[in-house]
C-alpha cells in the first residue's frame, strides 16, 4: 500500500480574496460587499469561485436573499478572522519596531481601581512614555470589564470579581472601611468587622459594581439578610447620604480624608472582607498592541 500523499494546500488564495469572503458574509450579499469593498459584484462572485476551486470545496450557498456560508464557509470563516487578526497584530508590532512604540491606550477603571498606587503608577507611565496618550474612563467594575470584551478598551482595572472571556493579572487591593454617622451608636469603635453593620440600614453602589458581590456574600456568611435603603452610583454619594442619616456604609478607606468636612466617621474594617482584590484585565494579552503591552509591562503584569 502506498503511503498517503500529503494534502497540497491552495497557494493561491490572497488576502484580498479573504477580507471579501468575510463582507460577503457579513453582509449577506455579494452585491452589498462589493459596494462595501469599493469593487464591482462580478470581481467579488469570480474570486468566490475561484477560492471554491482552489479549496475544491462549496464554500457559499447563493440564492435569491444573498448568500448564507455553507459548513465548510463556516468554518472557513473562523480561520480568516484568526489569519487576518495575526495580520493586523504584525503590522502594529513592525510599525513599532520602526517608530518606536507610540500610540493610545484605552484604559477603563473602577473607583476602587483608583483608590490605591494606580493613577501614580499611570503618571509615571505618562512620563516615561509620553509618545502613548492615555484616554482613562471611570466606569464601574463590570462596565470597564465589559468594553475590554466589546472592544471599546483595551484593558481594564477593577475588582476582581467575575470576569469570564478575560486575562486577569492581580494588581493590588482596595482597602475598605465602614462609613457611619458621627453619632451612630458605631461612631468611636477603633475597627469593624462587616457583620457588625448588618443590624443597621445601609447605603450601597448599584448591583452592577462588583463590590457588591463581596458584601452579599459577607451577609450570606453572617446569616442576615441586607435592609438596603439607597442605591447610588457613587461613593461620593454614599458618603454624603450617611452624613444625612439614611444609614452606614462601605467606602474606599482613601475617601477619609476628602470627606473629613461631612459629620461622619471611617472605621477600618477588619476580617476576610476589609479589602478587595484588584485586577488588570485584557481580553487576549498576545493581541494587545504594542503600546498597550508597553503599559501592562509598566505596571508589572506582562514581562
Amino acid at each position: 500500500m502506498k503511503p498517503a500523499q500529503p494534502v497540497s494546500l491552495p497557494r493561491d488564495i490572497d488576502l484580498v480574496s479573504l477580507r471579501l469572503f468575510l463582507s460577503a458574509l457579513e453582509e449577506g450579499s455579494l452585491a452589498r460587499a462589493a459596494a462595501r469593498e469599493n469593487i464591482v459584484p462580478s470581481a467579488v462572485s469570480k474570486r468566490m469561485s475561484e477560492m471554491e476551486e482552489a479549496f475544491g470545496v462549496l464554500l457559499l450557498d447563493r440564492g435569491v436573499k444573498g448568500v448564507q456560508p455553507t459548513p465548510a464557509g463556516t468554518a472557513l470563516a473562523a480561520h480568516v478572522r484568526r489569519l487576518l487578526q495575526d495580520m493586523e497584530r504584525m503590522h502594529r508590532e513592525m510599525a513599532g519596531y520602526v517608530t518606536g512604540v507610540r500610540g493610545r491606550v484605552r484604559l477603563a477603571v473602577s473607583v476602587a481601581a483608583l483608590s490605591g498606587d494606580l493613577p501614580e503608577r499611570i503618571q509615571s507611565f505618562r512620563r516615561a512614555h509620553p509618545q502613548i496618550d492615555i484616554l482613562l474612563q471611570e466606569d464601574t467594575t463590570q462596565a470597564a470589564f465589559r468594553a475590554v470584551l466589546e472592544g471599546q478598551a483595551d484593558v481594564a482595572a477593577g475588582s476582581d470579581f467575575g470576569h469570564d472571556g478575560l486575562q486577569v493579572y492581580p494588581c493590588g487591593h482596595c482597602e475598605l472601611a465602614a462609613v457611619v454617622p458621627g453619632q451612630h451608636l458605631l461612631a468611636e469603635r477603633e475597627t469593624l468587622d462587616y457583620a457588625q453593620l448588618l443590624p443597621f440600614e445601609l447605603v450601597e453602589l448599584n448591583r452592577d459594581n462588583g463590590i457588591s458581590s463581596v458584601f452579599e456574600q459577607a451577609a450570606q456568611a453572617a446569616g442576615v439578610t441586607r435592609r438596603i435603603s439607597a442605591r447610588v452610583s457613587a461613593h461620593e454619594t454614599i458618603c454624603t447620604l450617611v452624613a444625612r442619616g439614611m444609614g452606614v456604609a462601605v467606602v474606599p478607606l482613601y475617601l477619609k480624608a476628602r470627606y473629613a468636612h461631612l459629620d461622619i466617621r471611617f472605621i477600618r474594617l477588619t476580617g476576610p472582607w476589609s479589602s478587595t482584590p484588584i485586577c488588570i484585565a485584557v481580553r487576549d494579552p498576545d493581541a494587545l498592541a504594542p503600546a498597550a503591552r508597553t503599559l501592562l509591562a509598566h505596571l508589572g503584569v506582562l514581562p
